[in-house]
């Protein structure tokens, strides 16, 4: 049972999380998303190219005091080899004295003196093979260091190739994903099947026209509108001719008026008239 409802919740969980990354896709599709994320990451890559540089800067500095100390340790190096030399001076100018006096040798080698030379020709000589040590440590070092630093260098070289790779990738998607978009819209628009905005808004006006000059006719039809727009078109058009036959009239009828009839009265006339009276 509890197997049961653990699979159950499992799947509610990889719908869900299926879901995500699928409206998560769908988004990363626009090109200004695409854009905003090459942006986080060339920030990443950036930071961790400072980064990088500030490691191996302080990398530097530790070679740099890593070489002020060997200068140092060379100079002490140098004084203590010259002190060593005035040891041995100093010893043997102390035993020839001495040997001079008639002091036998193995007096002359308990002699202060000549015990405070060899004395300090030994410290001289365990310290200088102390900072001899420290010399060879170091400049094993520097030598390791410098290496490192090359290889850092040549790295850093490569981060700022991928970096502009990466720059040039999200100018190429970015582009990819308008001309895409482009193309896609086109291709609806060709198959008929486009959603353009302008399109939709003519159908849309169009149909709210067919819709209007429907209601229009249902309405005359209802209200008997018609018949009576019929009746009035008749009446225009017989009043129309009723005015044009009297506007005939009046023109070509006084015409008529003043032209004399041709008769047979003014023939009777005219015998009539043509004899002469008594």
């Amino acid at each position: 049972m509890a197997n049961g409802f653990t699979r159950f919740f499992k799947a509610i969980w990889y719908t869900l999380t299926g879901r995500a990354h699928e409206q998560a896709d769908k988004l990363m599709e626009n090109p200004e998303a695409v854009r905003g994320a090459y942006e986080d990451i060339i920030r990443d890559k950036q930071g961790n190219i400072q980064r990088y540089k500030n490691a191996i800067g302080q990398l530097i500095a530790l070679v740099e005091n890593k070489k002020n100390s060997l200068k140092a340790l060379t100079d002490d190096i140098d004084k203590l080899e010259k002190m060593k030399a005035g040891a041995i001076a100093k010893a043997k100018s102390t035993a020839a004295d001495l040997q001079k006096a008639g002091t036998p040798d193995e007096e002359i080698k308990q002699h202060p003196d000549y015990v405070r030379c060899v004395t300090s020709y030994n410290d001289f000589h365990s310290t200088l093979d102390e900072k001899n040590a420290r010399i060879d440590e170091l400049e094993q070092d520097i030598e390791r260091a410098q290496e490192d630093i090359e290889t850092h260098k040549l790295q850093i070289t490569g981060l700022h190739r991928d970096l502009d790779k990466i720059k040039t990738e999200q100018s190429e998607a970015v582009a990819d994903l308008i001309t895409a978009r482009e193309q896609e819209d086109v291709a609806d628009l060709l198959s008929g099947i486009s959603t353009d905005g302008t399109s939709a808004e003519l159908t849309r006006m169009r149909e709210i026209r067919e819709k209007a000059k429907g209601r229009s006719a249902v309405a005359q039809e209802l209200a008997g509108t018609d018949s009576r727009s019929e009746e009035e078109e008749f009446l225009a058009a017989a009043s129309s001719s009723a005015a044009s036959d009297e506007f005939d009239s009046l023109i070509f009828g006084a015409q008529q008026t003043d032209t004399p009839e041709k008769t047979d009265e003014p023939e009777e006339k005219k015998e009539s008239d043509s004899e002469l009276p008594l």
